[in-house]
């Protein structure tokens, strides 16, 4: 039987193990030599501000970067290569303040750079010595709540009330130049279909439309509905006759008038003439028109769906 020729190069030889230690060897040193040499190197640190009046809220138009240009060996530059780093200016330090602005020198060959940098190589150069904090005023407002909603009833359904929500405004803080143009705040859109029973749910307040400085509080609000049995109901009601002038006799054809309503089943007994007024006003009569129009001025609260069988009388005038 022949024997199975030995391979010199197996990785199971000695000779390659030896080959890939060396292999290995020599590239780490090689890292090592290139990381070792000096590089210069321009990078982008992020800027933050602290200590800021708690009347005032950061503008987005301030510096928030500063681009620099640093000098040192590879293992210097390796960390600021891989990771932002992050300069820290207070308030407080600023060269210049006004009622909305600070500036903060920042000096290139200055310990306190490198030591806020932490970094032991040399500053070589700066995009700009000077940076801005522009700071607006913080002003809080209470706006009401729309509800953005469709709400359709089954047949024979409704609600008194409607829909009501709570709490029926928020609180809303931020620049003041962007807080006085907003009057009002919606919901996300409630759509219902053949409500028929008591409703209640949790609504999250719209703030897609603001820019991230606005604040909302709360962020969410209740809505609740409570639906009863509904009927329909009419009732006669008597005419009046307003503005006719002195020494003119008007007479209206008919002198009554019936209203149509909607109302829940438990509220049904509770509704009465009195509680309605029709008016025809001479002043608004037409020379060309024997009619005058209708106009229901009083009315309950409870009912829904008004609506007047006629909407205009016909009168005469008698001198």
């Amino acid at each position: 039987m022949s024997r199975r020729k030995k391979n010199p190069f197996s990785l199971k030889s000695n000779n390659a193990k030896v080959f890939l230690f060396f292999l290995i060897f020599t590239s780490v040193l090689w890292i090592l030599i290139q990381f070792s040499k000096n590089y210069t190197k321009e990078v982008e640190v992020g800027i933050r501000y602290t200590n800021i009046p708690e009347d005032k809220i950061f503008n987005d138009a301030s510096d928030q970067t500063l681009r620099m240009m640093l000098n040192g060996n590879g293992f210097r530059l390796m960390n600021h290569s891989w990771s932002k780093p992050i300069l820290e200016f207070n308030v407080e330090d600023a060269v210049f303040n006004s009622e909305d602005q600070y500036l903060f020198y920042v000096d290139k060959e200055s310990s306190i750079l490198k030591s806020k940098l932490d970094f032991k190589g040399r500053v070589l150069s700066l995009h700009k010595d000077t940076l801005r904090l522009k700071l607006d005023s913080n002003l809080e407002k209470k706006i009401p709540v729309r509800i953005a909603q469709n709400i359709q009833y089954a047949v024979g359904y409704g609600s008194d009330k409607g829909l009501v929500v709570s709490p029926d405004s928020v609180t809303i803080g931020g620049p003041s130049q962007v807080i006085d143009t907003i009057n009002d705040i919606s919901t996300e859109f409630l759509n219902l279909e053949g409500l028929n029973l008591d409703y209640t749910s949790e609504l999250s307040i719209n703030t897609s439309e603001f820019p991230p400085t606005i604040t909302v509080v709360p962020q969410k609000v209740e809505a609740t509905i409570l639906v009863s049995k509904f009927t329909e109901g009419n009732q006669k009601i008597p005419i009046t006759l307003n503005n006719v002038p002195e020494g003119i006799e008007i007479k209206i054809f008919p002198k009554e008038i019936t209203v149509v309503y909607r109302v829940g089943l438990d509220r049904y007994n509770e509704i009465s003439t009195r509680d309605f007024m029709v008016v025809a006003d001479y002043a608004k009569a037409s020379e060309e028109s024997s009619f005058l129009t209708l106009e229901l001025t009083s009315k309950p609260p409870s009912i829904h769906d008004v609506r007047l069988q006629e909407k205009q009388v016909q009168f005469v005038v008698l001198k």
